[in-house]
């Protein structure tokens, strides 16, 4: 998308930029307050408290995101 500024005035394109910009530092600024972050070991996402699964694998544990990654590993893995 094109942004214009004529004589030092916003159009509402840029408006709008600057507005989303400010949600994603406020996003991101959340996200670095987590004492800790969570990766899913199949897929990579972020593991979310709510549907946070542990598993013990052959004396290891391991963390994912949802049951359904839980068993495709366990598949996986042997």
């Amino acid at each position: 998308m094109k942004n214009y500024v004529f004589d030092g005035e916003e159009t509402e394109e840029n408006k709008d930029d600057a507005d989303s910009a400010s949600d994603d530092e406020g996003f991101i600024d959340g996200f670095m307050d987590e004492e800790e972050a969570l990766e899913c070991a199949e897929c990579g996402g972020a593991v979310t408290v709510e549907k946070k699964v542990v598993k013990q694998i052959e004396d290891d544990e391991y963390t994912f995101c949802s049951e359904e990654c839980a068993k495709e590993f366990q598949e996986s893995a042997g």
